[in-house]
């Protein structure tokens, strides 16, 4: 088993689901590149990875990290640009998406480096296709893919890439219903204008409380062995087998703990290092809100 797979998904595991806080069974420690020192954030077990301080970050939806280079962008009304981020929330430039979007919600970094942002926030449930959006950010080029529906619309605020590139979308439902996942066998790199989705399982994982929470955002890490899905107030780990992102998700998750305390939490990313990022949109406060992170021993 890989390092970081032990370390972020069965070490969560050991401390049983329906441990409520992160901390009782890890502690967390500071980043490998000398990003400034870490504070205690407001739940045990999570510290501050950095603070934004950029307002145009104050709806921030979707987080990726690869190397020491950030990618946020907010949803819609604020989803015309990406930020590129340093290891201290500065922004060091913003990117014109490029592309007419409805409402970005989450985003991931494939292997050649191409920033994906799924374009997949439907709240009136209209959109019976949605678009991923492909930034690649060293030639500047856009590629658009729509991705259709086999069974009519539906909100997904989450989204995640397989190893090889197929798109794995996850729906946001309310009323303790299960949430559904979508994917696809064609990748999006070299796909076609259109790719057909299928629905290829469901979310089982439940709060330590019992209760099931629309899901906000999801995640995977650089070797494809360590998934996330997070709610508002929940975050869920899970083993991936042979890159089947969809079919981690569907399954019972590694390790379920309550999250830290955040204003609307919304995104969650990995760093190629396997620290577990959690972000949040600062709902209406003047003062951003800090990236935290976790690191299980």
């Amino acid at each position: 088993m890989n390092t970081r797979r032990r370390r972020v998904g069965v070490v969560v595991a050991a401390c049983g689901v329906g441990a409520s806080v992160l901390a009782s069974c890890m502690s967390a420690q500071p980043p490998a590149a000398e990003p400034p020192a870490a504070q205690p954030s407001a739940a045990a077990g999570f510290e501050t990875w950095c603070t934004p301080t950029d307002s145009g970050l104050s709806e921030l939806s979707g987080l990726a990290w690869t190397g020491d280079t950030g990618y946020a962008i907010g949803d819609r009304g604020s989803d015309d640009r990406l930020a590129v981020l340093d290891r201290a929330c500065e922004v060091t430039g913003w990117i014109d998406v490029g592309v007419e979007t409805v409402d970005v919600e989450d985003m991931a970094v494939d292997s050649a480096g191409i920033v994906w942002l799924a374009d997949t926030g439907d709240n009136d449930g209209e959109r019976e296709s949605v678009t991923l959006i492909g930034v690649d950010v060293r030639s500047d080029r856009r590629t658009s893919v729509s991705l259709r529906y086999p069974d009519g619309a539906h909100d997904v605020e989450a989204f995640a890439l397989t190893p090889t590139g197929q798109p794995v979308l996850i729906t946001k439902v309310s009323g303790g219903a299960s949430a559904t996942i979508y994917s696809s066998d064609e990748s999006v790199t070299g796909a076609a204008d259109t790719v057909d989705l299928v629905r290829v399982g469901a979310v089982a994982a439940t709060a330590a409380d019992g209760s099931s929470r629309p899901i906000t955002g999801a995640a995977v890490d650089a070797d494809a062995t360590v998934g996330a899905l997070r709610t508002k107030k929940d975050l869920f780990v899970f083993d991936i087998a042979d890159g089947d992102v969809a079919a981690a998700f569907s399954g019972a998750p590694a390790g379920v703990v309550e999250g830290p305390d955040q204003p609307q939490g919304e995104a969650v990313a990995f760093t190629d290092a396997g620290e577990l990022l959690l972000a949040s949109e600062a709902d209406g406060a003047t003062e951003l809100p800090p990236i935290v992170f976790a690191e299980p021993n």
